[in-house]
């Protein structure tokens, strides 16, 4: 009824020849009905453009997240048109000044799953799905996630290399240089990350949810979330994460991989233990290649979900 629905208003325009102007939350059917589409967040417009150019060239992270399937990944520059994601260093066609925070977008389409050995990042299949026209395959590189979609089958289990072509990288100056990562769900439905249990409710979280009376996480149908079909992701902005030395006091430790003077603070671009980078704000002066934990307060993360 829907799908016919579609073809007649975009028969009725065609005849008419008149402006439509017609609001979704349905991202395939504005991509498909559309000459030009508006993005809106919060009543504030993101992006206006033809349906290939908010594919293909999302203005930021909320248009590339919301208008079709993407990984997502904070990341840095790290020479001309080269820059380092999800664990590795790519190269790409975004011409961005070396030391850079950056948001790398890569449509799953655009992963190309080669032999350990001639990617440039490695993982372990932890998912396949049967789509129809294609599968839907979750590699995991240390605590990178990324999915690809594959005419092709994988086994779970299966380690695999991760390629990606120059062009199908698209590139966006990281929006205040909020971090953002992954987080895993655990057996006992419980938020996890690095290892600790964030203190946090899930039933908080995941919008209809709850919890039964033996511990089993339910949707708002009383249905039982499965764990591994959820994603979750967290949002945190520089000034909310503090630098310390004593690394075992941090959420997850690493190295300062760079830094820049803003005048009134410092900005330090953070290489984690877990191939992650973040970008911290800290009024005191650190030195190049200390080791250093980040602590992340759980009231300044604010969380996506994705099912």
């Amino acid at each position: 009824m829907r799908k016919e629905m579609q073809l007649e208003l975009k028969e009725m325009h065609r005849e008419l020849g008149i402006t439509f102007i017609y609001v979704t939350h349905d991202q395939e059917e504005a991509l498909t009905m559309s000459d030009k589409i508006v993005v809106m967040s919060e009543g504030k417009m993101q992006q206006i453009g033809t349906p290939e150019d908010i594919y293909n060239e999302p203005i930021n992270a909320f248009v590339a997240d919301f208008i079709g399937d993407s990984n997502i990944f904070n990341g840095i520059m790290t020479g001309k048109l080269k820059a380092r994601f999800c664990g590795g260093e790519f190269i790409c066609v975004d011409d961005i000044e070396e030391g850079t925070h950056i948001t790398a977008v890569v449509r799953p389409e655009d992963v190309n799953l080669t032999a350990p050995e001639e990617g440039r990042i490695r993982g372990t299949v932890t998912s396949v799905i049967f789509k129809g026209m294609h599968y839907e395959i979750t590699v995991e590189s240390g605590k990178n996630e990324i999915v690809a979609q594959s005419v092709h089958s994988a086994r779970e289990g299966d380690r695999v290399g991760i390629q990606v072509e120059p062009d199908n990288i698209h590139l966006m100056l990281a929006e205040d240089h909020t971090n953002i990562f992954a987080v895993e769900i655990n057996k006992n439905y419980e938020l996890e990350y690095n290892g600790t249990v964030l203190p946090v409710s899930l039933p908080d979280i995941i919008e209809g949810s709850s919890v039964s009376e033996d511990g089993t996480l339910l949707d708002k149908k009383g249905l039982e979330i499965e764990p591994d079909k959820v994603r979750i992701k967290i949002s945190i902005k520089p000034q909310d994460i503090e630098l310390t030395d004593d690394q075992e006091e941090g959420l997850v430790q690493g190295y300062i991989s760079n830094l820049i003077y803003k005048g009134d603070h410092y900005s330090y671009v953070i290489h984690t233990d877990l191939e992650q980078d973040f970008v911290v704000n800290d009024e005191y002066l650190w030195n190049m290649e200390d080791q250093v934990g980040l602590i992340m307060p759980v009231e300044k993360m604010i969380f996506t979900v994705k099912k």
